[in-house]
């Protein structure tokens, strides 16, 4: 297990989401907390990001595949699906551009943009 520092940014038309802040590396995978946000991402032949709060959210991505997720909200389940226009994995980043799709609507196109450091193993 490695501690890592992490920049991460979030786009849409609903704005800019920016995170500062500390997480771990493990067997291909970061997890950090957002403030109370804990978030998981694997990083695997297709990337899995999970979010948990108040919510379960957890999205497939594999460019230019259309893939099923989970969004599990107080109310119930609710069909999600993401299509990842473009991947772009390198050593210490990722970039992923992708359409959010809940229950056959367009949500809207994200860019999720992380990059960490390995503080310690």
């Amino acid at each position: 297990m490695s501690k890592i520092s992490i920049k991460s940014y979030i786009n849409s038309k609903e704005g800019k989401h920016t995170f500062k802040g500390k997480g771990i590396f493990q067997d291909n995978q970061i997890i950090y907390y957002d403030g109370k946000t804990r978030t998981k991402i694997i990083l695997d032949n297709i990337i899995s990001i999970e979010r948990e709060e108040e919510y379960y959210i957890k999205m497939n991505l594999k460019e230019s595949i259309k893939l099923k997720g989970i969004y599990k909200t107080k109310y119930g389940y609710l069909n999600l699906e993401t299509l990842a226009k473009k991947i772009k994995k390198e050593k210490n980043s990722l970039e992923i551009t992708y359409d959010l799709i809940i229950d056959d609507q367009y949500i809207d196109t994200f860019k999720y943009i992380l990059q960490f450091t390995i503080d310690s193993i």
